[in-house]
């Protein structure tokens, strides 16, 4: 079939596991066009990738804090072009409630797929209830599969349970021992003057990460983000799906920060909690303390795998 992925503009946590979707789709011989803004360093350059701004999620000016007089400004002048979704004979939305409501106009067979929904996420906010309501209208029609961990999908016409969907590598070590700095695709500001100066302990930064002026910062961007994630011996992050289900599989341990007011991190943090995490204040001391507490430990257990092929057979079916 002629499938389409679409993803939310919204960080990269969306874009990073509808790629292993877009991946495992094309495996069982479906062409797949995967609509998202994510850049080629993020996706990779073997998938066939159309840039669409699917949706607004909620503005941020750095992955801890969001701005929510933006996010009504944008929302009231957002559109959605349908074009590019025309052809497709199937059509997975993870989980723009736009592109849920414009795909009615094309008559093919669509299901979302999502750990959360934007309709629950903006029931949150009193500035964006009435959001939350049409979003719930263009939702609730429509059939679902919910991945994991997270607060899960509501208001939909059916739900079927999917699990977690995750990038793997084999492990990359670049340093004796290295603790991966990732902040998505909003980044963190002052990031410099937060990480701490450790004896023997390099810190490691990626794509789309700024770099960093400092002997003890590596600068990385010829390895897959996976195998990085995999090689080192902790990341420092705030609680994101992407990051956190690659962790999973990798069984590599993590100190993270407060996310602030975002629904969804309270879920995930609970993921993190079971995990032996440990979350930390963003304060030099505090991240070292942090870090040699999860190293006076047993690193978490790695995940055989994780659950893309019950999800590849959950959007299929219908």
């Amino acid at each position: 079939m002629r499938i389409g992925i679409v993803a939310s503009a919204h960080g990269y946590g969306h874009a990073t596991r509808d790629a292993v979707l877009a991946r495992t789709l094309q495996a069982r011989g479906h062409r797949v066009t995967l609509f998202s803004m994510a850049p080629t360093t993020v996706l990779g350059d073997d998938l066939d990738v159309v840039p669409l701004a699917a949706d607004v999620g909620l503005v941020q000016h750095d992955s801890r804090s969001e701005d929510l007089a933006a996010t009504c400004q944008r929302l009231d002048a957002f559109r959605l072009d349908p074009a590019p979704l025309a052809g497709l004979e199937r059509l997975v939305v993870d989980i723009s409630p736009f592109a849920l409501r414009v795909a009615s106009e094309f008559g093919v067979p669509v299901v979302a797929m999502g750990n959360f929904d934007w309709a629950w996420i903006y029931a949150h906010y009193r500035e964006l209830g009435d959001w939350a309501a049409r979003f719930g209208q263009w939702q609730a029609p429509r059939r679902a599969v919910a991945l994991a961990p997270g607060p899960g999908l509501v208001g939909f016409a059916e739900v079927v349970p999917g699990g977690l969907i995750a990038r793997s590598a084999t492990p990359v070590r670049v340093a004796s021992r290295s603790v991966l700095a990732c902040f998505g695709g909003f980044g963190m500001n002052a990031l410099d003057a937060v990480l701490p100066e450790l004896p023997g302990v390099t810190w490691v930064l990626a794509p789309p990460m700024p770099r960093l002026s400092r002997p003890d910062v590596l600068f990385i961007d010829d390895v897959p983000f996976p195998a990085l994630v995999a090689g080192a011996d902790a990341l420092f992050t705030k609680p994101g799906y992407g990051v956190l289900a690659e962790a999973t599989v990798a069984g590599t341990p993590i100190v993270y920060l407060d996310r602030g007011a975002f629904p969804e991190a309270p879920f995930l943090e609970a993921h993190l909690r079971a995990r032996g995490d440990e979350k930390v204040a963003a304060e030099p001391g505090a991240i070292a303390a942090g870090l040699a507490r999860l190293w006076s430990r047993p690193r978490p257990p790695a995940r055989p795998g994780d659950d893309r092929e019950t999800v590849a057979d959950a959007v299929l079916r219908g």
